[in-house]
């Protein structure tokens, strides 16, 4: 069992020896007995991050294509499916993976980034500058818009704090500038009072 880079490639292979993207072969272990069999995807978050999609992403496709229930723990960076499954299936639908949601239409290339409007999927490659629609008949398209959806809301929510903040420490300064005028203010109005 080799551990070593192999080429990001989908359904065609990508047999060039100097071929820039690379990603670890994905390895999968076995654990448990009977019903409680899964398998854990131990370098889940290295291929991911080769791949520039999230570890759970990839998980929930997995579960979408082997018909297995799936979780993925971000704390403990460990992805299961239940299930025993060997390296090579999962290899295999990794690559289909790759097809599908990495993959540039036109250029083949996997510098993708998705952009979500209007409940649409589209990607946009970084390198060809071309945009194209991934396929929304899959059931991994409503997963990637309920993280999107999820993200936007704890980015809003984040924002939302900091412009609290914001306001909260305006007002502080406001009111210590307003402060420091009325001890002026009363000043000149005594010396007027006095003359």
């Amino acid at each position: 069992m080799s551990t070593g880079l192999i080429n990001i490639a989908g359904l065609t292979p990508v047999e060039d020896p100097s071929y820039r993207y690379k990603m670890p072969r994905l390895i999968g272990k076995v654990e448990g007995r009977g019903n409680g069999i899964k398998t854990v995807l131990v370098n889940i978050v290295e291929v991911g991050q080769s791949l520039n999609r999230e570890p759970s992403e990839i998980t929930k496709f997995f579960g979408c294509e082997l018909g297995a229930q799936t979780t993925y723990s971000e704390d403990l960076d460990r992805a299961i499916v239940n299930g025993s499954h060997n390296d090579n299936d999962l290899q295999n639908k990794l690559r289909i993976y790759i097809e599908k949601f990495v993959l540039c239409g036109c250029c083949k290339l996997p510098e993708t980034h998705y952009k979500l409007k209007e409940g649409l999927i589209n990607q946009k490659c970084l390198a060809c500058g071309s945009k194209s629609a991934c396929d929304m008949s899959h059931k991994l398209t409503t997963f990637i818009i309920a993280q999107y959806k999820k993200a936007k809301a704890e980015a809003k929510k984040s924002e939302g704090s900091d412009k609290k903040k914001d306001k909260k420490e305006k007002k502080e300064k406001k009111e210590v500038e307003t402060d420091g005028s009325i001890k002026d203010g009363s000043k000149k109005n005594k010396k007027k009072d006095k003359k």
